[in-house]
Parts: structure tokens; sequence; C-alpha cells
């Protein structure tokens, strides 16, 4: 069903992203490629798609997902790569020789666990992957989601290099919303980073287009044996743009409590999570809260640089830098708050920006 509030892993749950979906596949089955990026701002179906798509190839896999912890930990990570594990073990028996070997796991049926969680432990267990799909003669497939949340680890980008560099049967999917942080993972702009330089397929997942969002309601009601006043899915796509996320909540709530009582409760649920979003990326930046805030205030309308700078300075009684704005600017589209289109710098996601206009600074 397209309004299940959960992660889609089934294609006749995944709205008519087509084009994606096939290329995904298709680079999944291509022996050649052994990295595939999936980039998107938040809530736009990049972990949709990857399940999707693992799932329709047949491939092994093993997916690691920086969205299920508040916080990360060497023991928080192994238990996640545990699980993983686990349910590769429910499909490729068969790995588990190859994984014993690595010290300090232990299997007990179709259940892994780690005694010991060193520093190499990681390393070894990917080594045992691709031993296994080598002389299986299958490749694995390694999925991040929310990628650049792992460069928390020391040398994490010099582990993607390593086993893209030696481990050919261990293919990499990284998928995030964090766009620069994922660029610098992926060392765009910097040549002496350890993944500069390794090619890969890029997979952008987009806003649906009005017509597609009203669509993609549309449907969705349909599934559900309900037939919706047409002025209802153009009042929700109004607030809600393309982002397939907030569409899929809003047709849950609307199931439940009507139209107007879903674009409610949607937009108060999702404040809550886009506030807490925020709230993570100023915590960090305590001397420069105010100023972040006020520049989320300000881009509740398309602005250029300039217009920022104006509206910044003017809220501050106090000039601002354009090195010092030029940083707020780029830290924003950094962390996927904001992006630049065109000349202008806009809020990316639209029930933040609804938020925004209701900011106290």
């Amino acid at each position: 069903m397209y309004f299940d509030p959960g992660v889609k892993e089934r294609r006749e749950d995944f709205f008519n992203f087509n084009e994606e979906l096939n290329t995904l596949i298709k680079e999944l089955n291509n022996q050649s490629t052994r990295m595939i990026v999936i980039k998107g701002v938040r809530r736009t179906g990049k972990s949709s798609l990857i399940r999707v798509g693992l799932s329709m190839s047949g491939l092994p896999h093993v997916i690691l997902d920086a969205r299920k912890f508040e916080y990360f930990s060497v023991d928080t990570f192994y238990d996640m790569l545990a699980s993983s594990l686990s349910k590769l073990l429910e499909t490729r028996k068969s790995v588990s020789k190859y994984l014993k070997s690595v010290k300090g796991v232990s299997i007990s049926g179709l259940t892994l666990e780690f005694s010991f969680r060193g520093s190499w432990t990681f390393t070894e267990v990917l080594e045992a992957l691709n031993k296994w799909g080598e002389e299986c003669g299958e490749p694995i497939v390694l999925a991040f989601d929310e990628a650049q949340d792992f460069l928390i680890f020391p040398r994490f980008d010099s582990l993607l290099a390593h086993v893209y560099d030696y481990l050919s049967y261990v293919k990499l999917v990284l998928a995030g919303s964090e766009v620069g942080l994922l660029d610098r993972l992926l060392g765009v702009k910097k040549v002496k980073a350890p993944l500069s330089g390794r090619p890969y397929t890029t997979i952008v997942m987009k806003r649906l287009s009005r017509e597609e969002a009203i669509e993609f309601l549309r449907e969705g009601f349909r599934q559900a044996g309900v037939t919706i006043n047409e002025v209802f899915l153009e009042d929700a796509v109004s607030v809600f743009d393309g982002v397939i996320g907030w569409l899929t909540y809003y047709g849950y709530q609307a199931l439940r409590v009507g139209h107007e009582e879903a674009i409610t409760k949607t937009l108060e649920e999702g404040s809550k999570l886009v506030q807490e979003e925020l709230e993570n990326f100023l915590s960090i930046r305590p001397q420069a809260r105010t100023r972040y805030l006020t520049i989320l205030k300000l881009l509740t309308t398309p602005l250029t640089w300039s217009e920022v700078k104006a509206g910044l300075s003017a809220k501050l009684k106090k000039t601002i830098s354009d090195k010092q704005l030029t940083h707020y600017l780029r830290e924003l589209v950094n962390y996927g708050f904001v992006e630049k289109i065109n000349s202008e710098y806009v809020i990316a996601d639209p029930v933040l920006k609804s938020a925004a206009r209701g900011l106290r600074i």
C-alpha cells in the first residue's frame, strides 16, 4: 500500500520511480560497477529504493542504516551489523562457515553475535563475505543508508576505499540526504581523499512533480477503497509539495481522520521531526544558533545570496561578512536543510519551511 508509513520493500508498494529503480537494478547486476551513490533531500524515497531494488535484484545484501540509533558507538554499530548479518543467514546459510572464521563471531542457528569488537573486526567480516562471494560466484551488496553519518568512525572513508579496491565481490551502495557531507565522504572536491577519483554511478531521488504527487495520492486512496475530493488532493500537494514521505504520512492520516485534520497532524508531527533534526545540527553550533535560525526564517521566501545578507544584517542590526554568510549557507546546504536552485536559496523541506515561519528567535 502506498500509504503504509514504513519503508517500502515490495515493488507494488513503491510508486512510479521506474527510471531510478531500473538503473539501480541494472547497476547492481553490472559486474563492473563497484559503487552506487543515491542522493536526494530527506523523505524522497532513498531508503525504499534501496530495499525494493535489492529485493528485486535477488542479490545477497547487508544494510546498515544510520537512522536506527540516536547516537553511534562501537557497540551500537556492531549490534546493527550483527542484526543485518543474521538476516543474511536466513537466505544464505552457507555464509555461516566464512563468518565463523572471524575472531569474536559466534553463530547459533541463524543468530550471529560479536563477543569481540576490535578495530579490525569489521574489515575481517567484509573479507570473509568477499571470500564467500568469490567462491559462490555471487557478489554481496553492502548498503549504507545515510552513509555520511558513518564518518564519525575513524577512517571510514579509507575502509570504503579498501573495499572498493580489493574486495571485488563486495559491491557498495551509499545513500545520503546530507549531500554536501556525502560528497565530502566521496572526496568530490578533495583530490587526496581516500575515495577520490573512483568512478561510481549516481542516482538522484527527486520530488514528485505536481501531477505525479496528485496521481500518487489518488492511487493511494484508490488502493484503500476511498474516493476523495480532487480539491483535497490539490490542497495536500500545495502544502507538502512533491515530497513523497510527507504525502504518504498525510494519506495515512487522511484515511483515519479526514483531510483537514490530516493536514494539521502531518504538519504537527512533521514539525517535531524536522525541528529535532535541526536541533541536532544547531547543538554543535551554539554561537551561530541565532544566525542560522534567522537565515531559515528569511528563506521561507526564496532569496539570492545578496538578499540573504541584507536581510540577516538588518535582523541582527550588524553587518555580516561575506565569508561568514557563505559559510552559514554552505553548511545549511551541506546538511540538506537548504538547496540552491539557480541563483536562489530555498528551504528544501516544505514542513521545515512551515515550521520556520513560526520560529521565535
